[in-house]
């Protein structure tokens, strides 16, 4: 079978994390297989289409509903993803319905905790890796990356 890439996708770190769009047709998920990614993490609040067309790909499911910030469970639940998939090896994916919004504060979350760089930075580096992204976080997803990243800094202090 043939694999074309999602719309909306770009490696964040190259072979371990990457965002995009929902995926819809079977050559998407083959994409994504056929490039190391064994671990897909759907942030919408329905599974995406076709997702049992490929068994290689593992779901996992964190709903949020559009236009609202994850809570810290909710990072703390993608991380713990993305942490064990890459300790094998596997790569992972991060999809919303555009790939902007939700996915870009769960990568900039990513961000935060594996470069150890600021809420802002993050958002900042996911804006230049990431186009649509600048128009899509609002006022509360950035406070609350904000935050989380002093916490984060606090947490490792102690």
């Amino acid at each position: 079978m043939a694999s074309f890439a999602p719309h909306n996708f770009s490696w964040v770190e190259p072979g371990k994390l990457a965002g995009l769009a929902m995926p819809r047709m079977p050559c998407e998920y083959r994409y994504m297989v056929d490039n190391g990614i064994k671990h897909l993490v759907c942030l919408c609040e329905r599974k995406p289409p076709n997702h049992d067309s490929c068994p290689e790909l593992q779901l996992h499911h964190i709903k949020i509903v559009d236009f609202t910030p994850p809570s810290p469970n909710q990072i703390d639940r993608f991380l713990s993803i993305v942490e064990e998939g890459n300790s094998k090896g596997e790569g992972v994916a991060v999809h919303c319905m555009h790939g902007h919004g939700r996915t870009g504060t769960m990568l900039a979350c990513y961000l935060v905790k594996t470069r150890k760089i600021s809420g802002i930075d993050a958002i900042n580096e996911i804006r230049r890796l990431r186009q649509g992204f600048v128009h899509q976080v609002g006022q509360v997803q950035l406070a609350l990356l904000c935050q989380w990243a002093e916490v984060l800094v606090m947490l490792e202090e102690v």
